[in-house]
């Protein structure tokens, strides 16, 4: 099989295109609404295109991060995934880190050594992130301490993303209020994510395998979630003006939406139960950034 097909059928199966590119696309819709409408930056389309492309490249490194960091712990529990299965290889795998890495520093720094200076400390830090802040033993162990200190990585993008359409600093950006408070917020939206697909139905649990609701169980799994949500939403509500009240019914009836799921999830047994709670805490990234989207173009 020619190795492009190879890549085709790894990207389908670990980077499905659709889920994945739609974040993307709602991810980067908001930085440039908040640009244009909060810090009052012109926008470049072009320029948009080509953070879509550096941001897009970003995210896909980070799936070949985990399939390497994760080989062993594969072999044994999911063994048909591409990289144990033996569809690519190791060398594959850091061929694709460095193109990604390289593609990211090339396009951040069309805008300046600012953009690029932003994109190198977060390149960096995803790349202690992959080396497991080197004490892989301490934390591997630790599943939620685990998961924030990957997640973060998001706000580090998040700042360069900003400093990538204004040109300025990683520092001043950093302390920026609308610039720092969103990008928490987007760490915090980041962990709902990650809390909500290892959450499962007790007959879905499998053995020696760690999740949230084996460590601690279906309310305490569900109050991770709840509690990232809500601290998101006063973060976000900070940043925008006192009148866009769209945001509060829209965000509101988000968050019923999630209450609800979880409340069906902890009083029943359910594997269809327990599939609507991860769908919802999967499409609840999506769904605020574009309610967000909604308040900042009004």
């Amino acid at each position: 099989m020619h190795k492009l097909m190879k890549w085709w059928i790894f990207i389908k199966e670990r980077f499905e295109p659709a889920s994945h590119f739609t974040m993307i696309i709602v991810f980067l819709l908001v930085h440039v609404l908040i640009a244009k409408s909060i810090l009052r930056i012109e926008i470049n389309n072009f320029s948009v295109f080509l953070l879509f492309i550096g941001t897009s490249a970003f995210y896909f490194k980070l799936r070949l991060y985990d399939e390497v960091k994760d080989f062993e712990l594969d072999q044994v529990i999911n063994p048909t995934r591409p990289l144990p299965r033996g569809l690519l290889n190791h060398r594959d795998m850091y061929l694709g880190m460095v193109i990604c890495i390289l593609l990211e520093a090339s396009i951040f720094a069309t805008q300046g050594q600012d953009s690029f200076k932003s994109i190198v400390i977060t390149i960096l830090y995803s790349l202690i992130m992959y080396k497991e802040f080197f004490i892989k033993e301490k934390i591997r162990p630790h599943l939620t301490t685990y998961a924030i200190l990957h997640t973060i990585v998001t706000s580090f993008l998040s700042i360069a993303i900003f400093s990538f359409l204004s040109k300025e600093s990683f520092i001043r950006l950093i302390v920026t209020k609308e610039c720092l408070y969103f990008a928490l917020a987007n760490w915090l939206l980041f962990n709902i994510f990650e809390f909500g697909r290892k959450t499962f139905a007790i007959s879905e649990e499998r053995q020696n395998v760690d999740t949230y609701s084996s460590l601690f169980g279906k309310t305490g799994a569900v109050i991770l979630v709840i509690s990232q949500a809500l601290m998101a939403h006063l973060l976000v509500i900070n940043i925008l003006p006192s009148e866009s009240k769209i945001l509060y019914w829209t965000h509101s009836l988000l968050f019923f939406l999630l209450l609800s799921t979880s409340f069906c999830y902890i009083k029943t047994n359910q594997i269809k139960a327990a599939k609507n709670y991860r769908l919802m805490s999967s499409a609840y990234i999506i769904i605020f950034y574009l309610t967000l989207a909604v308040a900042l173009w009004y």
